[in-house]
């Protein structure tokens, strides 16, 4: 823990468009509890066709629905973009500023060096750009997911709880082996372009680069089936319930589209959160690397080797 705060503070030490990046991340946020809201919004307009409302009430609700899509479309949208601008000039700031200075021996050091900082430069654009899209999406559906399960059906939240359990476990276990191939794999990478920009005899480097990828492909075959397998198993198990509640004549048909499009809506902010282990996990490996060569003295990378 005491490591990724110090990998967050390097990471936003090099940006410099702090104040922008806050505003546009917060307009993203606020963007991402629309949909929660089109999510109650539907389900109520299910349940009025269940109570045969009129079609005036029908009416201004799906207006309603209209206006919150469209909000949300535009929000989302232009944080998106701003972001991604902001994002790619972070970039480029961190290539300068960790190279400003750099004193190689000789060409091959400095490819390598060139490479480390375009290692770790690539790792936080991705990032900062999962993190715009879907990270905060994910973080709110985290954090407001089961807060409203727990008013909708508390048996379901249960089951939610559990599963979120379950799968945060298989996660840790998967993005550390993860890590440890990601690793390997950007050894290999700096070792290719370096060469590369020297000539083009690299067979032996691509060999190596092309075998050690294909491990870290294989891995994320198996993480990622672990994890949907899991997701797949306690959606299943919330369907068969309400299935059951609805059949016995405790809940609506109403009830059932408005959990299950919460439930559905879990496993994606699940999925999101997996995805940005895994490049938070290519960061730090870039950072890591990028520690172990001495010639980059523009931060403080010691406490990370």
């Amino acid at each position: 823990m005491k490591q990724n705060k110090h990998i967050f503070k390097i990471i936003l030490d090099l940006v410099d468009c702090k104040s922008a990046l806050v505003f546009w991340y917060f307009i993203r946020l606020l963007s991402a509890l629309l949909p929660l809201y089109f999510i109650y919004l539907f389900g109520q307009a299910i349940k009025l066709l269940e109570d045969k409302a009129s079609f005036k009430q029908l009416f201004f609700h799906l207006l309603l629905i209209l206006f919150i899509r469209l909000l949300d479309n535009y929000s989302r949208l232009i944080s998106i973009y701003k972001l991604e601008h902001l994002i790619f000039k972070t970039e480029f700031s961190i290539h300068q500023f960790l190279l400003f200075g750099v004193k190689a021996k000789n060409k091959a050091e400095r490819h390598k060096i060139i490479q480390a900082v375009r290692n770790f430069s690539e790792a936080v654009r991705n990032t900062f750009g999962i993190i715009r899209q879907p990270g905060i999406d994910g973080l709110v559906s985290f954090i407001t997911t089961p807060i409203i399960l727990i008013f909708l059906d508390f048996r379901v939240f249960v089951v939610e709880i559990a599963y979120i359990a379950v799968y945060c476990f298989v996660d840790i276990y998967t993005t550390e082996r993860y890590s440890r191939l990601r690793n390997v794999q950007n050894a290999h990478t700096e070792k290719y372009y370096a060469k590369l920009q020297d000539h083009n005899k690299v067979n032996t480097e691509r060999r190596q680069f092309i075998n050690h990828l294909k491990k870290l492909c294989d891995w994320g075959f198996w993480e990622w089936n672990f994890l949907q397998g899991t997701a797949v198993f306690f959606y299943s198990l919330i369907l068969l319930y309400l299935i059951y509640t609805v059949s016995i004549g405790q809940k609506q048909i109403s009830d059932l589209i408005l959990i299950m499009g919460y439930i559905t809506n879990s496993q994606v902010f699940l999925n999101n959160l997996s995805s940005i282990k895994d490049v938070f996990a290519d960061t730090k490996v870039a950072l890591s690397r990028l520690a172990q060569n001495r010639s980059v003295s523009a931060v403080n990378l010691s406490d990370l080797v």
